[in-house]
């Protein structure tokens, strides 16, 4: 009987061993590969904890998911698609932001694609966004696409520092409507504005119609008698000068980059999952 609880203790103390060791070996993989996923393997590993630093510095100052991706598949018909489902896959979170690099031949050799989800389209807007990748494509030209992912990275934190959230419109390209960043306001579609106008002059005329009824205006053989009617007031009124005062005020410069100002649009639509995702390629 003794034997055979001290063998039940084995197996259970051998079996939590087991999984701790599994646990053990399985988080480091997790947690190296949590943000880089080099599928088209051009980052080396010191490249590779280099995005990452980065990263999670970003990470912690905005609270969003950052995923870098990199793929070499001709399969992949769409780099929007591709970046939203990818964003879905590896993480749970609303807010983040994809940057994903295409090494696709048939794309020209290359294609970037920066897919944006939840607070992340309200501080990267289109603008914004052709900025980054201008930044991106200073280094891809020599081959350093490690750099290029850090520079989008960094321009990221330099958005959320600035706050172009305050100025950013949201536009829902698939309603064709306006709104203000961080905000239920919306703004009126065009097709909006054109009934209002209808119901406007309508109104407009209705009244008009009531008012020439009531008091049965003959239009051409209708004439208001101003003898009968008028009367004039007249007051002498008088304006004496005091004093006079110069106010003067410094206009301000355009803002550098990154620093704020007009945030500009950021064009959202229904992606991946029936998430609403913001971002912009080239």
């Amino acid at each position: 009987m003794k034997q055979n609880r001290n063998k039940k203790w084995r197996y259970a103390l051998g079996a939590v061993l087991g999984a701790v060791f599994c646990l053990m070996t399985l988080h480091p993989a997790y947690a190296s590969g949590r943000q880089v996923y080099d599928d088209a393997g051009i980052f080396s590993e010191d490249e590779i904890d280099e995005i990452t630093k980065v990263a999670d510095e970003v990470e912690d100052k905005t609270g969003w998911d950052l995923i870098i991706l990199t793929v070499d598949d001709t399969s992949v018909t769409s780099n929007r698609d591709y970046a939203e489902e990818k964003f879905n896959k590896y993480t749970k979170s609303d807010d983040g932001v994809v940057y994903l690099f295409n090494m696709d031949e048939d794309k020209n050799g290359w294609n970037w694609y920066i897919a944006t989800a939840g607070e992340a389209y309200e501080y990267l807007g289109d603008s914004q966004i052709e900025e980054m990748l201008d930044d991106a494509a200073k280094y891809d030209l020599d081959g350093d696409y490690a750099q290029s992912m850090i520079a989008m990275i960094e321009d990221t934190e330099s958005y959320y520092t600035s706050n172009t959230a305050k100025d950013m419109t949201i536009y829902d390209e698939d309603q064709g409507i306006y709104y203000a960043s961080s905000t239920n306001h919306r703004f009126l579609s065009y097709g909006e504005m054109a009934i209002a106008a209808v119901l406007g002059v309508a109104a407009c005329l209705i009244f008009c119609l009531i008012i020439t009824g009531k008091y049965r205006l003959k239009f051409g053989r209708y004439h208001y008698n101003p003898r009968e009617h008028a009367s004039v007031d007249l007051r002498r009124n008088e304006d004496h000068f005091v004093r006079q005062f110069i106010t003067r005020r410094k206009i301000p410069k355009d803002p550098p980059k990154n620093g704020g100002g007009g945030s500009g649009t950021s064009t959202i639509h229904q992606g991946a999952g029936g998430r609403s995702f913001g971002g912009g390629g080239r």
